[in-house]
């Protein structure tokens, strides 16, 4: 059980828990995990655990009872494998141009080829497969990374089999960016490792054989594209994928009060680089080639982790709300007490991360049609053992869009998470809801 002399924060995170709406009520428990796609078709084709249901997006048109006889801008800045582009591009119901933002190249490629599932080409999709396996020679040139080229994390044999299949379906112009998908599905399975957390865990595996998993992959994405050609009635909602940076729709291209309806789950504040844990497809499929590259993604991504580089200072606005402003209580407070034990590094990247929600969030202000709504996915976090810290990130983050203007419609715990130190509300996932100003 988590104390109040334990975690002095408790006090005004109940505060200002007390002066907005806060829903408990209703179970979203499924709606804020990836798990519920994987069955799915076109949504199963990647498994990325850090996306949201593919439910979530027709449950907020609903509740927020928007119109279905005119056209819905939706854009999700951190789009991941493009689970809301997806969902807004089957939804029948409702006429939508969905926009999606995405750092990573690679995984922005798997949004976009999910995307373009119309285009694939059930009759010729599985004969291309097969002949890609059988004339595919075994590559040895192998990326520069060492957790391939020593085998770490992926075994030589397996890297340069999935590498010479990947240069062989380069030819392949009708199906490629579905057979290469099939590839990238097709990682983790054949690895060494698996996706645990901050990083990637070495396990031990039964061996599999790569023709045999990418078979069974393909054949499961040709079925569903025959599935969905069937289904289809009528023409499909606008989808569109950038690769960019969310915090700043702007550069990818979205004007100015276009947007009435902004889903994302941005990263959370648990210290992932989301690089390092999708490397071994970053570097196995080409989107990065040096370690340069490599390290340049990883600077340019949302602080949420240590290996973060933007090194431009945090808006005076938001360290004037952070050391005697609105944000003293719910977020400035914590930071000196982190800043005074021995992981004050945590602090720096604490005010890091919250400074860039600062600036997404006065981004989106200006993209966001008056009266519009931002909702954000986002998870609350325990850090530390001897000396806890409770990040209560949808409060902060409601708390920094009150700052900005916007009106916290609602904060809605979707579920607790179960963690050391457990037995406080706090420790939770939520969806925080807050909407443009009609004056805007």
């Amino acid at each position: 059980m988590i104390r109040d002399d334990q975690i002095p924060e408790l006090v005004s995170y109940r505060t200002y828990e007390s002066k907005i709406s806060l829903d408990q009520a209703g179970d979203l428990s499924e709606s804020v995990v990836f798990r519920c796609n994987e069955a799915a078709p076109v949504h199963g084709w990647f498994r990325f655990k850090e996306g949201f249901s593919a439910d979530l997006l027709l449950q907020l048109l609903t509740k927020f009872d928007y119109p279905r006889n005119r056209e819905l801008r939706i854009l999700d800045p951190f789009c991941g494998v493009g689970t809301t582009l997806l969902s807004a591009q089957l939804l029948d119901a409702f006429v939508i141009n969905a926009v999606g933002i995405e750092r990573n190249p690679f995984i922005g490629f798997v949004a976009q080829a999910k995307l373009n599932w119309p285009q694939l080409r059930p009759n010729t999709f599985l004969a291309e497969a097969a002949d890609a396996l059988e004339s595919a020679a075994q590559s040895s040139e192998l990326p520069v990374l060492s957790s391939i080229r020593e085998g770490r994390c992926i075994s030589k044999y397996m890297a340069g089999r999935l590498l010479g299949i990947h240069n062989a379906l380069k030819s392949r112009t009708a199906n490629y960016q579905f057979l290469r998908l099939g590839i990238g599905a097709a990682i983790e399975p054949l690895s060494r490792i698996r996706r645990d957390g901050r990083a990637l865990r070495i396990v031990s595996k039964p061996y599999q054989r790569a023709d045999q998993v990418l078979d069974a992959i393909w054949r499961r994405m040709h079925q569903d594209a025959l599935v969905l050609k069937s289904r289809r009635q009528k023409g499909l909602n606008q989808s569109t994928v950038f690769v960019g940076d969310g915090r700043n729709p702007a550069e990818s291209g979205i004007e100015k009060s276009s947007i009435d309806l902004l889903v994302t789950s941005p990263p959370y504040p648990n210290n992932i680089d989301y690089s390092e844990v999708y490397k071994l497809e970053l570097w196995l499929l080409g989107f990065v080639k040096s370690s340069s590259d490599f390290l340049a993604l990883r600077r340019s991504t949302f602080r949420s982790h240590p290996t973060y580089g933007r090194s431009s200072l945090a808006s005076p606005e938001f360290m004037h709300e952070l050391q005697s402003g609105k944000l003293r209580e719910t977020l400035g407070r914590l930071l000196e007490r982190i800043e005074r034990t021995e992981f004050e590094w945590r602090a720096r990247l604490l005010e890091a991360y919250f400074s860039d929600c600062w600036d997404a969030l006065v981004n989106y202000n200006m993209i966001l049609r008056p009266g519009g709504r931002a909702v954000f996915v986002v998870g609350n976090s325990l850090h530390g053992t001897d000396v806890p810290a409770l990040v209560a990130t949808d409060l902060i983050l409601a708390k920094i869009g009150e700052c900005l203007g916007y009106q916290v419609e609602s904060v809605t715990v979707a579920r607790s998470l179960k963690r050391r130190l457990s037995g406080n509300h706090f420790l939770r996932e939520s969806l925080v809801v807050l909407r443009k100003s009609n004056a805007n």
